[in-house]
């Protein structure tokens, strides 16, 4: 029996592979495309379990399942994350951090953006945060702040926020290193961001 494995989304796992090692080390982060088939190195996957999303905030319960043509080895680790979570109850701490979708965050696309209603009626706007000015949208996902430049675009799944649960949408804010959720009221010109982690909120108002 071995001592330990350490897989990622490209390790050659089969069912059962869990009886010939000892420990689970979890190293790596796992990352995959939604289609099932791994991301790629060094970067972060559309379906992404991996323990350095949560330095700042415990992960939340029920965590999306991995793409079911994902190896045999992310589909344990998934499970065992989530059996840990269910089995402490209500001593798990409330979280609004992220799951396993929604961490890849390269900027809307013109595709994603055509396809959206909500971005296509923010791409080209401009808005304070918190009354600072100016928060500007821009094409191809680039986002221009007063703290510097940053990425924007349509939110995948966010959890624990119920205006961002379909047909409803909210746009992921991201600069300075933290990551925003924002919901819109188009019509009122203002949108509520809450920060992925510590759940600050931040209201915004269209210039």
């Amino acid at each position: 029996k071995g001592m330990q494995i350490e897989p990622n989304a490209y390790a050659g796992t089969k069912d059962g592979f869990e009886k010939g090692y000892q420990i689970f080390h979890y190293t790596y982060g796992i990352e995959y495309r939604l289609n099932g088939s791994p991301q790629g190195f060094n970067t972060i996957g559309e379906w992404s379990l991996d323990k350095r999303h949560y330095g700042g905030a415990y992960p939340p319960p029920n965590l999306d399942p991995p793409p079911k043509q994902a190896n045999p080895s992310t589909k344990w680790l998934h499970a065992a994350w989530n059996e840990a979570i269910t089995e402490a109850g209500d001593t798990w701490p409330a979280t609004n951090a992220m799951g396993t979708i929604g961490w890849r965050r390269e900027g809307a696309t013109a595709d994603e953006i055509q396809k959206s209603a909500l971005a296509s009626a923010v791409v080209g706007s401009h808005w304070t945060w918190a009354g600072i000015k100016t928060l500007s949208f821009l094409p191809a996902g680039a986002l221009k702040t007063p703290w510097g430049v940053g990425k924007w675009g349509i939110a995948l799944q966010p959890k624990g926020l119920p205006a961002c649960a379909p047909p409803g949408e909210c746009l992921y804010i991201d600069f300075s290193g933290a990551a925003h959720h924002a919901s819109f009221d188009l019509s009122a010109g203002t949108f509520l961001s809450t920060r992925v982690g510590d759940g600050e909120e931040v209201i915004g108002k269209r210039l």
